[in-house]
């Protein structure tokens, strides 16, 4: 689920604040032995699964 909402700062400015939420209802991710597709971890590691449970992501967009 992602909320944003463009403020105008000017003729050709806007900024978006952005906040995002990955698994809103906390569903079960079941991680599972490397027999599905994997998923590459920034640190390195392998694993299976369908994801990471829940989180929220706040950022701003500067569109000119």
């Amino acid at each position: 689920m992602r909320l944003s909402k463009e403020f105008k700062l000017g003729k050709t400015t806007a900024l978006e604040p952005i906040v995002e939420v990955f698994n809103v209802f906390n569903s079960a991710n079941i991680l599972v032995p490397q027999n599905t597709n994997l998923i590459f971890n920034f640190d390195g590691t392998i694993r299976a699964g369908v994801g990471d449970p829940r989180q929220v992501q706040v950022g701003a967009r500067l569109i000119w």
